[in-house]
């Protein structure tokens, strides 16, 4: 009787867990513990309700009720009440794979990570059809920022439940977020082959293609997405994309406005209405939005980043230095927010505390080509050539199609008359940006250092054309939005 009970508690949970949460506190997850560690008990606080093995029904009806009630305090917090009861029945049975799993989640929202991995690898070893464990280390390893092994995990689970739409999506979406995109292409073609995607999987498709640079691919599958689900709002963003990709920015904007209206009451589903917002040069709606995804998360680091990014574009360094400051109280090791707040303070010409805070972004990322580039600027601004250089290089070795860091560099070669590399790189620089007058001005210069009078007076035109054309000539340049949700 009480192992039935366990089992439909656990069902129970599972199937709530996953219409409440389900896409999206796996997503905001990923998101988040990429980047830097997220709240414990928000990954943990259900996940081990997902699949109990099959072994719990076989257990006598004391023992079932002690697990059950276990699971129920978990469930409502008691902590150190579940923790007791667990180590009982683990002391009677210490190979019981659902108590393991328990106590795993209950180590997991303690912080102490390497003791739950070590709880839910036990699990598994005596079950390894035990969904619940795989996923509960799946959520693990992201905190652990270890993405790969999550992939690992969900193919598990993928395989134990072929059919489990939820798991399908987390799949794609985590292959969609590493930049796997003809990974994640593969894997929504197979699950195709075996019947119809539901219309989250399709939305995460057309990203993957709209990744790739595949435009009309994109295209068909929101269509898809939304022939099942015309409300679909991942799908509606995709297709502002796609829209805006074409130059259609009357259809981008007819699909944001869609988008708008499906959005108003999730956090999440704000934020990525803001970034695509963000992305179509529709301020207002990125800020009214994220704004409104604040007041319904306050405690969101991500969400004040972009809205920091956002009042950059007004452009307002005061209000967007505060709200970066605002994200780092939260989250002090942030490393966009870093990236960001540096930025704001070079501009300020507040060169020390500046280098600081990008230091340590640098630190805590070093995969970000804009923080080595703004460093560059400090470098140069503070006559460390030397430094600058290394450090631009840095930035194109990062993202070679960088063209501000291009520039600069280029320039630094050409005071440092070192006419080939500079040459080198300021061609490189304008024709990434044909449109960046300083690249074409220190191409006029050097042209004339090396006595081709013609090709100088060409750059110099350009020049000419681009200031009456209202492109002054580019500084430092802004790093861009936040990145969200693929």
């Amino acid at each position: 009787m009480f192992a039935v009970r366990l089992r439909r508690l656990i069902d129970h949970q599972q199937r709530g867990a996953s219409a409440r949460r389900g896409r999206r506190d796996f997503t905001r997850s990923l998101k988040f513990a990429l980047a830097a560690p997220v709240c414990l008990s928000a990954s943990f606080t259900l996940l081990f309700s997902l699949i109990a093995p099959r072994r719990a029904a076989a257990q006598g009806d004391d023992h079932a009720a002690q697990i059950e009630r276990a699971a129920a305090l978990i469930t409502v917090r008691r902590i150190p009440e579940a923790e007791q009861l667990l180590n009982g029945v683990l002391k009677s049975s210490p190979d019981d794979a659902l108590a393991l799993n328990l106590l795993g989640t209950v180590r997991a929202q303690q912080g102490r990570l390497d003791e739950a991995e070590a709880l839910f690898t036990h699990a598994l070893r005596v079950d390894r059809q035990f969904a619940g464990a795989h996923m509960n280390l799946a959520y693990l390893y992201l905190l652990k920022r270890e993405p790969e092994k999550t992939v690992a995990e969900l193919r598990e689970v993928h395989r134990i439940a072929p059919d489990d739409a939820d798991t399908s999506y987390k799949l794609a979406h985590l292959l969609l977020t590493l930049g796997r995109f003809d990974e994640c292409v593969a894997f929504i073609a197979d699950v195709r082959r075996t019947g119809q995607p539901p219309p989250a999987l399709l939305a995460v498709l057309g990203d993957a293609y709209l990744k790739k640079g595949e435009a009309g691919r994109a295209e068909e599958s929101y269509r898809l997405s939304l022939a099942a689900q015309a409300d679909n709002a991942d799908a509606l963003l995709g297709m502002a994309l796609v829209s805006r990709s074409e130059g259609d920015a009357r259809s981008a904007s007819a699909y944001l406005s869609r988008a708008r209206a499906l959005v108003a009451d999730s956090p999440e589903m704000l934020y990525r209405f803001a970034v695509v917002a963000l992305k179509l040069e529709q301020f207002e709606d990125a800020r009214t939005s994220l704004e409104r995804a604040v007041r319904l998360k306050p405690d969101e680091a991500a969400y004040l980043v972009a809205l920091g990014a956002v009042w950059l574009k007004k452009p307002d360094l005061f209000e967007s230095e505060r709200v970066f400051r605002r994200a780092l109280e939260l989250q002090p090791d942030h490393a966009q927010a870093q990236m960001y707040l540096g930025y704001v303070l070079l501009k300020q010409k507040k060169y020390p505390e500046a280098r600081g805070w990008l230091e340590k972004s640098a630190r805590r990322d070093d995969a970000a080509p804009e923080t080595f580039y703004y460093l560059g600027v400090i470098a140069q601004e503070q006559n460390e050539d030397e430094r600058a250089v290394g450090l631009f290089g840095n930035a194109i070795r990062l993202l070679p199609s960088f063209a501000n860091a291009h520039v600069a560099l280029g320039a630094l070669y050409l005071k440092q008359k070192n006419y080939a590399r500079a040459r080198e790189e300021l061609e490189a620089g304008a024709k990434l940006n044909p449109d960046d007058s300083k690249a074409h001005y220190n191409l006029a210069r050097l042209y004339a250092l090396l006595k081709e009078p013609q090709r100088a007076q060409a750059e110099m035109a350009i020049v000419e054309r681009l200031k009456s054309a209202g492109k002054p000539q580019a500084a430092e340049g802004d790093p861009g939005a936040p990145v969200g949700p693929p």
